[in-house]
């Protein structure tokens, strides 16, 4: 109590007691705040990677297919790879076939011209940091998709969003006549490279995608004005026929430019040297690679997803068309012929197991298990980690980090097109 001699010592004492413990509280509440501020800003980092990055991944499950030909017109048999230059005949080379741990991605490669497989999979014999499998399951699944589009090289030259009609004319003076225009962007160009894709129907009513060719070369370069070249290889024989035009490729140049008459991009999971430091050591990043048309290898990957610990897909594939679905794996899938898949095939689902944010200490896993696949068929979707195996894939601290599941349903619109 305060009297003509100010406070007493004790009173100073209590005072300052009172004011260090609000600060102490204060000081802890506030530390409190700002880990949990960057915890959820980097869960929500993680998240937007999530939308942009699997929205890639599920544009090009549901164009699988598109602008693929059923069988070339010239040949039958294996297929003749163009524009060689000096590499092997194959869709992908094999030298430079390892892109994820215990997976030859030339394994996968499409050899038959009548038998090219919108999709196709693998399991990788490797975990994502190079380790054995955790379980008899496997590793990772790895993905792979062929399509006029799949390249999607966005922005200025990107051939492969366009499309248009090859008319028929009887008089054939003008090359130009055939080609139908948009009169906008779309429109294809000078210097785009293009397959021209007959569709017809056989007396048994059954429909064929026939690639025209001029001898060995599938190849219609555009020229000025929507010119197409010279001859009558790539156009309608009659009225009766429909052909469609399919941008692959942009280039001015002379010569072939296509080695094949598709894009075929693979997705995978693989740990780079230079991985972000807050993802667990076990995990990866989600990558898309694009073979290249003039090498038969790989362009540079796009990383698409940080920190991915699994990768699992399935296909829902009905037999007779009757609403029976039966969930293949990838290895069972390439059991089926390309006309099985494109007939059967109903849905992909793509399950993704994904730190989400960094490490927490003060954070708590709960689950004895993670299923990477869907759950309302807990022993035959995806497969299980069991608390022993995640510790042995993301060491013991497993339980220390946020663990979501992504799941990507998808229809693929251009199996039958």
């Amino acid at each position: 109590m305060r009297n003509d001699n100010g406070y007493t010592l004790a009173e100073m004492l209590v005072a300052m007691g009172i004011f260090l413990f609000v600060i102490l509280a204060a000081n802890q509440a506030f530390q409190r705040i700002v880990a949990l501020s960057s915890q959820n800003s980097s869960s929500l980092v993680s998240n937007i990677e999530g939308v942009v990055g699997l929205e890639l991944l599920r544009y090009d499950i549901e164009h699988a297919g598109y602008g693929l030909p059923w069988r070339f017109q010239s040949y039958t048999g294996a297929i003749v790879f163009r524009n060689l230059g000096g590499s092997a005949n194959a869709e992908v080379i094999a030298a430079n076939g390892a892109l994820a741990q215990g997976m030859d991605s030339a394994s996968l490669n499409a050899v038959d011209s009548g038998d090219i497989r919108a999709l196709a999979a693998g399991t990788c014999s490797k975990e994502v940091n190079g380790s054995d499998t955790a379980n008899v399951s496997g590793g990772p699944d790895y993905l792979v998709v062929r399509s006029g589009m799949a390249a999607l090289n966005r922005g200025t030259g990107d051939v492969s969003r366009k499309w248009s009609y090859l008319n028929y004319s009887s008089t054939g003076t003008e090359n130009q006549s055939y080609l139908k225009k948009w009169y906008n962007a779309e429109d294809l160009g000078p210097g785009d490279r293009a397959t021209a894709i007959l569709s017809i129907f056989t007396t048994s009513g059954a429909e064929e995608k026939i690639l025209l060719m001029d001898g060995l070369d599938f190849e219609v370069k555009i020229g000025a004005g929507g010119a197409l070249p010279a001859g009558e290889s790539f156009k309608p024989a009659d009225g009766s026929h429909i052909v469609t035009a399919y941008g692959l490729a942009n280039s001015p140049g002379l010569g072939s430019v296509l080695r094949m008459p598709y894009h075929r991009t693979d997705y995978y999971l693989s740990r780079p040297a230079s991985a972000p430091p807050t993802c667990n050591p076990g995990t990866g990043i989600l990558y898309k690679a694009v073979v290249d048309q003039a090498t038969g290898r790989f362009a540079t990957p796009y990383p698409l997803l940080n920190c991915v610990a699994d990768l699992q897909v399935e296909f829902e594939y009905d037999a007779k068309d009757d609403g029976d679905i039966s969930y293949l794996s990838g290895s069972t899938l390439n059991s089926y012929d390309a006309a099985d898949i494109r007939d059967h095939v109903k849905v992909v689902r793509v399950y993704l197991l994904v730190q989400e944010g960094r490490r927490d200490d003060s954070f708590k896993y709960s689950g004895d298990s993670i299923q990477v696949g869907d759950r309302a068929r807990p022993t035959t979707s995806g497969r299980t980690l069991s608390a022993t195996e995640m510790a042995t894939l993301f060491t013991n601290d497993w339980r220390k980090y946020r663990w979501k599941l992504y799941t990507i349903v998808t229809r693929p619109k251009n199996l039958v097109q």
